[in-house]
C-alpha cells in the first residue's frame, strides 16, 4: 500500500484557486474584475498632441525618447510601465511633471 503524499500549503491554495475558476466559469460566483481601456496607436497620439506639439516635446516635458513615441503611435506594444505612464500623462500630465522635477 502507497503513503498518499502529504500536500503542500501552495498545493492547497492552487486547488482552492481552480475551484474558484471553474465556480466562476460555471456562474456561480463573480470575481471581481477590472476593465482597461485598451492603448491604441490613435489614443496615445491623442494623449500626446493634448500635452505636447511633437514627440520631441513630449520628450523634453516627459523624458519619454521621442522614437518610443513614435512607435507606440504607429503601432508598436506598451510595455505596463509606458502604459502606466501615458494614462497618468492623460490624467494630470503636472503630477508626472513634479515627480520629475523633485
Amino acid at each position: 500500500m502507497k503513503k498518499a503524499k502529504k500536500q503542500t500549503k501552495l498545493g492547497l491554495e492552487l486547488e482552492a484557486a481552480m475551484k474558484e475558476v471553474v465556480a466562476h466559469r460555471r456562474g456561480k460566483i463573480a470575481l471581481e474584475s477590472r476593465v482597461i481601456d485598451p492603448m491604441t496607436a490613435g489614443r496615445i497620439k491623442e494623449i500626446r498632441k493634448k500635452v505636447a506639439k511633437s514627440p520631441k516635446e513630449f520628450e523634453r516635458r516627459f523624458g519619454v525618447p521621442a522614437r518610443t513615441i513614435e512607435g507606440w503611435e504607429q503601432n508598436k506594444k506598451v510595455d505596463v510601465a509606458g502604459r502606466v505612464l501615458l494614462r497618468v500623462i492623460e490624467k494630470d500630465p503636472e503630477a508626472v511633471e513634479r515627480a520629475l522635477a523633485g
